[in-house]
């Protein structure tokens, strides 16, 4: 036969058992009540002027500075604006008024037509191409669709 176990070691078992559970329910809650880390700032975007305009610059030396700017869109909401365009043949990418477009080339204005861009202290308006109109203004009525019979 077994002997029965003394009352003592029961309840010895019973009290780490509840101590545990109390240790584990005050950790949790102490993890849980912590304020949540602060996420990090944004990262600052920086524009960079065209380093292609710099190299060629650089290779002429000083005079008049050439920039080859096609505007491929507008963006015009009062004052301010953003043009798209592309500079010495590069990729189109946007710009703010008053972004430098290259070495002492700037985006001066944003017209409802063009772009007014500042080279070395000298005004250049540069407009921007036409759109194609549609063959026919406003909601054309389409053919009604032929009905296939049995």
């Amino acid at each position: 036969m077994t002997e029965p176990v003394k009352p003592s070691v029961r309840y010895a078992v019973h009290a780490a058992g509840l101590l545990l559970v109390a240790a584990g329910v005050a950790t949790w809650a102490r993890l849980l009540s912590a304020p949540a880390p602060s996420a990090p700032p944004p990262p600052v975007r920086t524009t960079q002027a065209d380093p292609s305009a710099d190299a060629i610059a650089a290779w002429f030396g000083p005079g008049e500075i050439r920039a080859n700017i096609a505007v491929k869109g507008l963006i015009k909401s009062g004052e301010h604006g953003v043009a798209v365009l592309s500079v010495n043949d590069a990729a189109p990418r946007p710009y703010r008024t008053g972004e430098a477009l290259g070495k002492s080339v700037t985006l001066s204005a944003v017209e409802a037509d063009a772009v007014v861009i500042d080279k070395a202290g000298t005004s250049q308006r540069i407009a921007a191409p036409a759109l194609p109109q549609p063959a026919t203004p406003g909601i054309a009525k389409a053919a009604p669709a032929a009905v296939a019979t049995p």
